[in-house]
């Protein structure tokens, strides 16, 4: 991981919980991602880019849980919960040495945490989004990335939702906030 970079890749909430078939709040198009992601990493690493991957993480209580979420962890239904299976990131897109994690409890990448301090760190000026799911941590996330100012491009192709039509939905808004959507492989040009 280079000290400095102008591009960084965010991989949010890529995790067991949330990816695998069983999992408890697995989104149904997550799976499928992940060998579109696992490519434009190792596309990014070779070009110098940050990898930094998001991921969500909660007391095994719950209280630092969204409140429309609570109810999982009230019901014995945790999810992210550190040293659990379920919150650690898929095996095909383990983080590499070097790599960036930064943990959150919210849909956006940037609330309540460090990950505006550690891009301007950096040097990021570009921030690729990939991850699951859009209408909540993918579009939070790019939103408040364009917001701060970062040109931030969402990766279509390394991003889910529940199905193809809550997608395109969110694909369309996003887009229509001025920012950048298409697949990794037009961004790889």
């Amino acid at each position: 991981m280079p000290n400095s970079a102008e591009t960084a890749i965010l991989v949010v909430d890529m995790l067991n919980d949330f990816v695998l078939p069983g999992a408890p709040m697995r989104v149904a198009g997550a799976y499928a991602t992940v060998p579109a992601i696992a490519d434009f990493l190792a596309w990014g690493r070779e070009h110098g880019w940050a990898v930094i991957y998001i991921n969500r993480v909660h007391r095994a209580s719950g209280i630092d849980a969204e409140m429309t979420r609570r109810h999982f962890f009230a019901e014995g239904k945790p999810f992210c919960v550190p040293g659990t299976r379920g919150a650690e990131v898929v095996e095909a897109l383990r983080p590499e040495a070097g790599d960036i994690i930064v943990g959150k409890q919210r849909f956006s990448a940037f609330m309540g945490t460090d990950l505006d301090l550690v891009l301007r760190g950096l040097g990021v000026k570009t921030v690729y989004v990939t991850g699951t799911q859009y209408p909540n941590c993918i579009r939070a996330t790019a939103v408040d990335s364009m917001g701060l100012d970062y040109l931030t491009r969402v990766c279509t192709d390394c991003c889910s939702a529940a199905t193809p039509e809550v997608a395109e939905a969110n694909i369309y808004d996003i887009r229509m906030m001025g920012i950048e959507c298409a697949p990794s492989t037009q961004f790889m040009k």
